[in-house]
């Protein structure tokens, strides 16, 4: 794909330009609002060695000031490496709100609370229905519905929240259920509580049945490594559809495992 400078005043679809980082502004609506540390100390470490591999992907505002879409993570990373530009290509969408969201659904595990806010704005915002956001994000609708529940959540609860990345979606749904912001309050103290009382003495011991899972995920993924969409033809989107069911059934079992 070609690239490109920065200098041109209009931006081009399809191009990958070299875009200044003071050119740059970040999204206040933006669905990840906690960036992790260790997350980005790694990221930044892989760009040094490896380099990007993919641009971020921008819009342009009326004001004429270039709002990232998505990539955020790897525009700081960029920044503490100390580099001036970044790979970057333009989306003219006006549901820009909409690649955002996908985007860092796809690319790193959002917080079940950022995650459910994010919806949340996309269905103020344009209207949808549970059904329609589940399709846009490749979910059940059942699972939407949980998902923003989280938004029930009052401000303060959610802010500390997504700085604890060992809260599952689960163990915030049981609080947000609470009809009371008094009674999710208390329940989301206990929480915490019940959280810090891990005991960490405790030996490890594998479950019995720890590698017959091992041995199963095993071979799950190996068959899914052999699959090769390109040659199914008239059966290739029943199999995109069954591989979205797949990664559904294993974000629901990794969900039920929060206390």
């Amino acid at each position: 794909m070609p690239t490109e400078s920065s200098t041109p005043k209009k931006f081009k679809r399809g191009v990958i330009y070299e875009v200044n980082l003071d050119q740059l502004y970040r999204d206040v609506d933006q669905p990840r609002k906690h960036f992790d540390e260790a997350e980005l100390e790694s990221l930044k470490q892989s760009i040094a060695d490896k380099g990007l591999l993919y641009p971020i992907i921008f819009r342009v505002d009326n004001n004429d000031c270039n709002i990232i879409v998505s990539g955020e993570r790897r525009f700081k990373a960029f920044q503490a490496l100390g580099k001036e530009k970044i790979p970057a290509m333009l989306v003219s969408s006006d549901k820009f709100d909409e690649v955002a969201l996908i985007d860092n659904i796809l690319r790193s595990e959002l917080h079940p609370v950022d995650e459910a806010e994010a919806l949340e704005n996309l269905r103020t915002k344009h209207n949808y229905t549970h059904d329609e956001l589940g399709n846009l994000i490749g979910k059940a609708a059942n699972t939407v519905t949980e998902i923003v529940t989280l938004a029930r959540l009052s401000q303060e609860i959610r802010d500390d929240a997504r700085t604890r990345k060992n809260l599952s979606r689960n163990a915030l749904l049981k609080v947000a259920r609470k009809p009371t912001d008094k009674g999710r309050k208390k329940a989301y103290e206990i929480l915490l509580a019940s959280l810090s009382k891990v005991d960490t003495k405790r030996p490890y011991v594998k479950s019995p049945s720890y590698k017959k899972t091992v041995d199963i995920s095993d071979k799950a993924i190996k068959a899914i490594q052999t699959i090769d969409l390109g040659s199914l033809g008239d059966n290739k989107s029943e199999v995109e559809t069954k591989l979205m069911e797949l990664l559904e059934a294993i974000r629901n079992k990794l969900d039920s495992t929060g206390s």
